[in-house]
């Protein structure tokens, strides 16, 4: 899918949510219409969306302001950047202690540890009490 398919699948799919008579997953786990999610639940829905469509982050902002509007946009966004950090925190903390002093991204150390656990003959091993890994 080129730039042009991809930037199009992510407009139609926002003026799909707005004009939805289905009901989307809020942030609190109830759900709602569109036109009732909170400016982050439609914030979450909307990044989701873009990151599906890999749509360029211009166009990404100018849907998001177009869908919840500047007033609302700056909460929405602290709220969510600040749920995803605790998400990412929770996830790492699954994660054994790699003994790295370097961060390492959060992506790369599930690859290492799937890639692991995918090698032939290669037996689960217990971590210090921190369930399985590999």
């Amino acid at each position: 899918m080129n730039a042009k398919e991809r930037s199009e699948g992510f407009r139609a799919l926002v003026e799909n949510h707005r004009n939805s008579g289905h009901y989307f997953e809020e942030v609190d786990g109830r759900w709602r219409l569109w036109r009732d999610l909170s400016p982050q639940g439609k914030l979450e829905y909307l990044a989701a969306d873009a990151a599906l469509y890999d749509v360029p982050f211009k166009r990404f902002h100018d849907s998001v302001r177009e869908v919840i509007g500047d007033a609302a946009l700056a909460e929405a966004a602290l709220r969510t950047v600040l749920s995803d950090a605790l998400e990412f925190r929770s996830l790492a903390r699954l994660l054994p202690d790699d003994g790295r002093t370097e961060s390492t991204p959060l992506s790369e150390r599930f690859k290492e540890i799937l890639s692991r656990a995918a090698e032939p003959g290669r037996e689960p091993q217990h971590h210090q009490g921190r369930g399985v890994e590999r």
